[in-house]
C-alpha cells in the first residue's frame, strides 16, 4: 500500500554511461516508432523525451527498458499490482522547480499539462499518471553527446487519471498562462494540474507499492487549487469588480494562499494609468483616484534598450 509523501521531485542525472545509453535507446526507438498521426500529438523531440522518461523508470523498477511489440497502446507500463501507468514528460532548458520566481516577488507554483483528449479517449486506459520533467541542453535532440551535462530527469509524483479528470482545469486553445516571468498562449486543448496536488515519491521503487485501493482513494481525494495562488487573487479581484464576490471573499483567498502583497495585473500598469488619465480628461475622476492607484501600481517610463 502506498503511503503519501510531499511531491518533492526525484532528480536523476542522465550524463553517465547508463544515462547516455538510455538516451541512445530512446532516440533509436522514436526513429523506428514515431507517432505521425493523431490530433495534438507531440513532436518527435517530445515523443523522444517521453520514451526516455519511461525507459529510466522501467530501468529503476528492474523491468525491460522497451515494451514488447504487442504491448497495449493505452498505457506505458503495468505494475505488479495490475495498475496501468502512463508516464508523462515535458522537456525544457530550465530545471524543474516547485515554485518559479516572478518580477513582483511572489512565487508561481509549478504545474503539469495534459492534452484534454487524453481524458476522453477510452483507448487510453491508464489508471495513473507519473509526471516527469526533462531538463535538456540548448541542442536537445536525442541522444545528444557524452559531453552535455544538462540531461536531467525530474520524477515529480503520481496522480490517478480520474482525479485529473475531476479536478484539473480545462483551457481551450488560445488560453493565456503564466510561468514565472513569462506568458504564453496554449496551442492545444490543455488541462492544467498543479504539482502540489501530486502524490510524492521518495524513490522510483515507491511506485511498486501502489495498489488498486490507493488509486480508488486518490480518485475521490479533494486537493488544493489547480491555479497559482496569484491567479486565485486575480480572479477574486475581477469577480469583486463584476459584483460577484465581496472584499470578504478576497480576504479569505488571501488568508488561504498566504499572499498579502499586491498582485500585479495581467495587463501592464501603463495601460491602467492610460485609462485613469483618460477618465480624468473626461471629468470622470480626480487626481485623488490616480494617487490611490499609484499606491498599488507603478508606471514604467521608457528607459532605452
Amino acid at each position: 500500500m502506498y503511503t503519501y509523501k510531499h511531491p518533492k521531485p526525484i532528480v536523476i542525472k542522465l550524463t553517465d554511461e547508463l544515462g547516455f545509453d538510455l538516451r541512445q535507446k530512446a532516440a533509436e526507438y522514436i526513429t523506428a516508432n514515431q507517432n505521425r498521426t493523431g490530433a495534438e500529438r507531440g513532436s518527435s523531440e517530445e515523443q523522444g523525451f517521453g520514451a526516455l522518461a519511461e525507459m529510466v523508470i522501467r530501468n529503476k523498477l528492474g523491468m525491460s527498458e522497451i515494451n514488447s511489440e504487442d504491448h497495449p497502446l493505452g498505457y506505458d507500463l503495468l505494475l505488479p499490482s495490475g495498475i496501468k501507468v502512463d508516464v508523462k514528460c515535458r522537456g525544457g532548458a530550465l530545471p524543474f522547480k516547485e515554485e518559479y520566481e516572478s518580477s513582483d516577488g511572489i512565487a508561481r507554483e509549478a504545474k503539469h499539462n495534459f492534452f484534454a483528449r487524453q481524458m476522453h479517449d477510452e483507448r487510453l486506459d491508464a489508471d495513473i499518471y507519473v509526471m516527469t520533467h526533462l531538463e535538456t541542453p540548448s541542442k536537445r535532440e536525442l541522444p545528444g553527446t557524452t559531453r552535455q551535462r544538462k540531461w536531467v530527469l525530474y520524477i515529480c509524483g503520481w496522480v490517478s487519471k480520474e482525479r485529473v479528470s475531476n479536478e484539473g482545469v480545462y483551457l481551450p486553445r488560445g488560453s493565456l498562462t503564466e510561468q514565472g516571468r513569462t506568458w504564453f498562449t496554449y496551442r492545444g486543448q490543455e488541462i492544467e494540474y498543479y504539482n502540489r496536488n501530486l502524490n510524492g515519491l521518495e524513490s522510483v521503487q515507491d511506485l511498486l507499492s501502489i495498489e488498486q485501493m490507493d488509486v480508488t482513494k486518490d480518485s475521490v481525494h479533494k486537493g488544493d487549487l489547480n491555479l497559482t495562488s496569484v491567479d486565485a487573487i486575480r480572479i477574486a479581484y475581477d469577480l469583486i469588480g463584476r459584483g460577484v464576490l465581496s472584499e470578504q471573499h478576497l480576504a479569505f483567498v488571501q488568508n488561504e494562499t498566504g499572499i498579502n502583497k499586491i498582485v500585479k495585473p495581467v495587463l501592464h500598469s501603463n495601460q491602467y494609468f492610460h485609462l485613469l488619465h483618460w477618465l480624468k480628461e473626461k471629468g470622470a475622476l480626480t487626481d485623488s483616484e490616480i494617487e490611490k492607484a499609484r499606491k498599488i501600481l507603478q508606471e514604467e517610463p521608457y528607459s532605452g534598450i
